[in-house]
């Protein structure tokens, strides 16, 4: 599903105005559209609706929405936030409400604040996806008394006061209950922290001609769950085990046991068909007890309980039968695991992921990764690509796709930023995916070392690294939904996930 900028879809609605449909007609849809939506939501009897309009195109969606709940029987009215639209469409879709008689009211006169104070239903259809920056004080002072309001809000396309491209919000903005993104999703609706002012999201198709979308060739897509199964490959009935992949998993560690079975186990859940956990020796008795299916790999270990560099050589025997190597979850850091990953990262050449610790044991020194020439994928949490890349937290945060398609390209490998908007970029494609799927459950530890699991096995499975990592945070994200369903989100263990997956996977 693709995720279009606003001068995407701009492009677009320019090129269905020159091939199909006018903006003037366009406008007109969007607008129906809309209303129809809020009409299946309200019904005329629950309390009076509020159109809150800007001078822009927006507002002009936001007089044909009050012109069709009039004639539909709602007791609704037009609040004229910024003064008389100045946009050409939007001009005379304000005449045309007028001629029906819709009460309009100017912001700044007591009908108009009366009339958001009451409403059952507020539509913000002040800004779209024009805003820029932060809310000026006219701006903030509307916005704050929409959201001060006890109704409903539904934004239409864009809350006001967010950005669209990038979504950041630098000031006062609307909180919606739920948006209506117009033909497709915008950046604003699957990255935090605007994604959080939207609410419930819903696409509204308005007709868009297939060749008025071969205008632009957007880089940014989400996935829903018929995209997701697509990406993974269908098991024969006469698969055997081989067919499916073997993992060598390392991770674990004396004080980090669970690390190595949440791995082990999530990714033979998502249909891994062998795995063979390596972990240090001592962690062996906490390992063991809760591995059964998988194949058990104790290694020689240093003092503090992490894997010894004298484990080469058992690891370096074992890569012959591995299709893919899963490193990281638990393992500690020293500078013998830092040794033995580094001599793995030379000596193997299938794919290698690579989580938590193997990343912050690297951290100092990624030429590795530059010297390898088989598929790599990295799985950092804000904290880890930090370490990884020099920058600040909070940079990476104000623009996490940048952060992940840089670097993929720098290093030549495929980064899943792992967060509320798991973000996943490759070298070897401008495509970038956004996960939308999960929830406050994920928040837990152990999470990551499932997501690495199941993004092993659909590695191991044969699914290219990009596609791989993007279903794995879709499923894992789709886990996280499936436990919500009959307990708190308070106590969604990593196992629980593990366990959903059989609910979730296709």
């Amino acid at each position: 599903m693709i995720i279009t900028t606003a001068d995407e879809i701009r492009a677009i609605e320019v090129r269905e105005d020159e091939i199909g449909t006018k903006f003037l007609a366009l406008m007109e849809k969007a607008g129906s559209g809309c209303a129809g939506l809020i009409m299946d939501e309200y019904a005329p009897e629950d309390g009076p609706v509020t159109v809150v309009c800007g001078s822009g195109k927006n507002g002009g969606d936001g007089f044909v929405i009050a012109r069709k709940l009039l004639r539909a029987g709602y007791d609704v009215c037009a609040v004229l936030a910024f003064g008389e639209p100045k946009a050409a469409d939007a001009i005379e879709n304000f005449r045309r409400a007028n001629d029906l008689a819709v009460p309009m009211f100017s912001w700044g006169t007591p009908e108009a604040e009366e009339a958001v104070k009451t409403a059952q239903v507020l539509v913000d259809c002040m800004f779209g996806i024009g805003f820029r920056g932060a809310a000026n004080e006219l701006q903030s002072e509307v916005f704050s008394a929409m959201n001060e309001a006890p109704g409903d809000t539904v934004s239409i396309d864009v809350p006001s006061g967010v950005v669209t491209d990038t979504g950041e919000v630098l000031g006062t903005a609307v909180k919606a209950a739920w948006t209506i993104a117009i033909s497709t999703l915008k950046p604003l609706h699957v990255l935090y922290p605007a994604r959080e002012y939207c609410g419930d999201v819903r696409i509204l198709d308005i007709g868009l001609l297939p060749e008025s979308y071969a205008a632009v060739t957007p880089r940014l897509h989400t996935l829903d769950g018929e995209e997701a199964a697509a990406l993974l490959p269908v098991r024969s009935r006469t698969a055997h085990k081989n067919d499916a992949g073997h993992i060598l998993s390392l991770c674990g560690s004396y004080r980090m046991p669970g690390a190595a079975c949440l791995c082990a186990n999530a990714a033979l859940r998502a249909g891994a068909g062998l795995l063979t956990a390596a972990y240090p020796e001592p962690a062996y008795p906490a390992v063991s007890s809760h591995l059964t299916e998988a194949m058990s790999l104790p290694l020689p270990a240093a003092s503090d309980g992490t894997i010894s560099v004298d484990a080469l050589p058992v690891l370096n025997g074992f890569l012959e039968k591995a299709t893919v190597l899963v490193a990281g979850c638990g393992l500690g850091q020293s500078d013998d695991v830092r040794a033995v990953l580094t001599d793995l990262l030379k000596m193997f050449d299938g794919p290698v992921l690579l989580d938590a610790d193997a990343l912050n044991n690297l951290a100092g020194d990624l030429s590795v990764l530059k010297a390898r020439t088989a598929p790599t994928v990295l799985t950092p949490h804000p904290g880890e690509m930090a370490k990884l890349t020099g920058t600040p937290v909070s940079e990476l945060l104000s623009d996490r796709v940048s952060a992940a398609k840089s670097f993929a390209d720098e290093y030549g490998v495929t980064v899943l930023l792992k967060g509320p908007d798991t973000v996943i970029a490759s070298f070897e494609t401008e495509n970038i995916f956004v996960n939308t799927t999960g929830n406050e459950g994920l928040a837990k530890g152990g999470s990551g070392d499932t997501l690495s699991g199941i993004l092993g096995a659909f590695l191991a499975q044969g699914t290219a690294p990009f596609e791989a990592a993007a279903a794995a945070a879709y499923y894992h994200g789709k886990s996280a939904e499936f436990c919500a369903l009959d307990r708190s989100l308070r106590s969604v263990l990593a196992t629980d996930l593990i366990e959903a997956l059989p609910f979730v996977l296709p």
